[in-house]
Formats: structure tokens, sequence, C-alpha cells
């Protein structure tokens, strides 16, 4: 029987009893697998649950020193942070204390799914994705004056009270509201498998940045 290096022991050690070679897990991999765990492809999680899910995924890891029975808020916090600053974005905030994954995220959790899930199993099962809501939000939106102009000519609305019927908020909300409501019909497109629509809303979102 083949030996284990002392290498291969501090990395299954610093992952929390999971031997994870030949590529190893990082601490924003293991924030990212926890909220989407938690349901993060299809809403908001607050951050300490995630850090609670990522905790039990990895406790050694994301522990105190000298007390391994207990998260590390630095440490799960600098796995937060670690996982905002990927390219391309993966995470969209609702203030400061939620998270979901956008589009991006989710693509990365499907590129990665298999890696991850033999490595970070948990005793729950992974939640599904529910497919009945974002058919529906995609449809509604998809009846919208701004997404039938564009599928007739490709022109984008420049009327920023179209983009707020499409999103269902108001024309002077917040930036944060827009920005918010279309990652949520961005999630929507991708889930229902609607990429016209993914396009579409891709699109708004370039050629009228300052809006969102």
């Amino acid at each position: 029987m083949g030996t284990t290096s002392g290498q291969e022991r501090n990395d299954k050690a610093a992952t929390g009893g999971v031997f994870m070679s030949p590529e190893i897990v990082t601490s924003s991999d293991v924030f990212l697998w926890a909220l989407y765990e938690l349901g993060g492809a299809d809403e908001f999680i607050d951050v300490e649950d995630v850090f609670i899910k990522a905790f039990e995924l990895a406790p050694l890891r994301l522990s105190w020193r000298t007390r391994p029975n207990i998260p590390d808020l630095k440490k799960c916090s600098k796995a937060l942070r670690d996982a905002e600053g990927r390219h391309p974005l993966l995470l969209v905030k609702n203030g400061p204390e939620k998270r979901r994954l956008t589009v991006e995220g989710q693509l990365w959790i499907e590129r990665n799914f298999d890696r991850l899930a033999e490595a970070l199993q948990s005793e729950a099962p992974v939640r599904a994705t529910h497919q009945k809501t974002p058919a529906r939000l995609i449809n509604r939106a998809a009846q919208s004056w701004a997404h039938k102009t564009w599928v007739d000519s490709g022109v984008v609305t420049s009327e920023k009270w179209r983009a707020a019927e499409l999103l269902r908020c108001s024309p002077d909300s917040a930036r944060t509201t827009f920005r918010d409501r279309l990652e949520e019909l961005r999630s929507a497109a991708f889930a229902a498998g609607r990429l016209d629509a993914l396009e579409f809303l891709d699109e708004l979102s370039a050629q009228r940045s300052d809006w969102f």
C-alpha cells in the first residue's frame, strides 16, 4: 500500500479532512459552493448563512487556529472577498449582507461541479434549480416593449422608463435596484435556457451602463 506524503497530509488537513488532489480547492471555491448549495443560483442568501455552510464543508480551513469547532469570521470574510474579486464577476450583492450567483457564477459551478461535489461532500443534497419561476419571469419579460423592439429591429431602447417596465421597478429607482433586477432576469433566462433573452439583457446592460 502506498504512503501519503507530508504535503498531501497538509493539503488534506487544510481542507477539513477531505483530500483535494490534484487541484486544490480554495477558500473562495468553498464559499461559492456553499452559496450554491444554499440556493444562491435562485435567490439572495445572507452571507452569515453561507459562512456557516462553508465552515461545515471545510471546518479546519475556516476555523480558529486554537478552536477548530468555531468558524473564524476573518477567514470566512476573506473567502467572500476573494470570491467577489474573481473575473468575470461571479457574485452580485443585495446590500452588504446578501449575495447570489450571477449567470457567470452558475456557469463556473457547472464547469467545476464534479471537482467540487467530490471534494466538498455534505449530507444535505444539492438544491435543485426551480424551473417554473425562471420560465415565468423571462416569459413575462419577453412580452415587454423593450424586448419586442430589440427582437424586431435590434435596437436597444434609450428610454429609461421602458427598461424600468421590463425590470418591474420605477424609472427613478436606484442603480442598485436596476442592477439587481437585471441580474434576476439574467439568471432566469439562463435557468430557462433562453439564450436569446440573455443576449438582449447583456446588450441592454452594455449599451445603457449608466442605468446599472
